[in-house]
């Protein structure tokens, strides 16, 4: 018996320690429909500068978008010189057993929105876009994956700016050039313990700069399909999309 117990024991406790580690953190971000980068910069009082980083970005799903707007999510980018692919699945809970085939795993919050998101990424070193692992952590979260059928939308620029300050906070302006349509966010990494109160802040002071806060709170990608004619309805109200891709 005491050596089913240590079995038993080892089944559970084995694979969650090979889990990756969640920091107490939340990613919040603000989707900002502003013409531009440097208009944003301008209007935070910011002098206008080159990106930190600028490479170029991927997305994929199939033609239709279908697997996106489900919370599963494809890409590939340069990182450090280095060309990435990276799988996200958006999940319930963070319990979910799908977290021990990903890298990393972190809360998102859009507007009103907290979600958890888990991701793998992988260095391309061959013609396949998406290793074993990252299909694994694809079809836990979907079984019913055809991966044939993901086709690229860009490869689009992707700027940064690093080190803003907004309402005394660290954050990130991150930049998407979809031809003449800029999907830009803001973003800022605090506790999870002060997310509402710092959410609440850096609203009222993007407000209060004149920044352009889209009326849809939503990821980059969703909002580039959107752009693209997908997923509308004459019932949703409308973002601000000004410039025709």
């Amino acid at each position: 018996m005491k050596l089913l117990g240590l079995v038993a024991l080892f089944y559970y406790v084995t694979p969650s320690s090979c889990w990756p580690e969640i920091k107490d953190q939340v990613s919040l971000q603000w989707s900002i429909c502003d013409a531009n980068p440097y208009t944003v910069l301008t209007k935070l009082g910011v002098a206008a500068r080159d990106p930190d980083k600028l490479d170029p970005i991927t997305y994929y799903d199939t033609s239709p978008p279908l697997y996106t707007p489900q919370g599963l999510m494809f890409r590939t980018k340069f990182r450090g010189g280095q060309e990435i692919s990276i799988v996200k699945v958006q999940l319930a809970t963070p319990g979910s057993h799908m977290r021990h085939h990903a890298n990393v795993c972190r809360w998102d919050r859009y507007g009103n929105k907290t979600t958890f998101i888990c991701k793998r990424q992988n260095s391309l070193k061959g013609t396949n876009l998406w290793s074993a692992k990252q299909r694994q952590l694809a079809e836990e979260f979907q079984s019913d994956i055809t991966w044939e059928k993901l086709v690229g939308y860009g490869p689009y620029l992707n700027s940064k700016w690093k080190a803003l300050r907004l309402a005394g906070y660290g954050a990130v302006l991150d930049d998407v050039a979809a031809q003449s349509l800029h999907l830009m966010e803001l973003e800022v990494k605090v506790h999870r313990a002060e997310k509402n109160r710092v959410y609440q802040a850096i609203t009222e002071h993007l407000y209060g700069r004149g920044v352009e806060i889209c009326a849809r709170q939503e990821s980059k990608t969703m909002r580039l399909f959107r752009a693209m004619g997908y997923f509308a309805t004459q019932n949703e109200s409308q973002d601000v999309y000004t410039h025709d891709l």
